[in-house]
């Protein structure tokens, strides 16, 4: 016998704007976190360009420094590293 009346309580799929979308299991303590971060990046609010504006500066005046420069060039490196790991 069909159920013409189903509980669809909960059912309702969240509104993703980039598709097709996968689960992931997450630890409890991160998962509202990451969540509310992929929905701003899925929006476009994610925006890092200045970020990664800086990263591509330093990163380009490295390539100019002579090879025989390994501590400047690990200098700059750390740089783009510590723009890229702030929170």
């Amino acid at each position: 016998m069909p159920n013409y009346n189903p509980n669809t309580q909960g059912l309702s799929q969240p509104k993703w704007i980039n598709k097709p979308v996968r689960p992931y299991r997450l630890p409890e303590p991160i998962a509202d976190d990451v969540l509310t971060y992929a929905h701003k990046l899925d929006k476009g609010d994610g925006d890092h360009s200045t970020d990664l504006d800086d990263v591509i500066e330093t990163l380009t005046q490295a390539l100019t420094l002579p090879a025989n420069k390994g501590g400047a060039i690990k200098t700059e490196i750390k740089k783009v590293l510590e723009i890229l790991t702030k929170g």
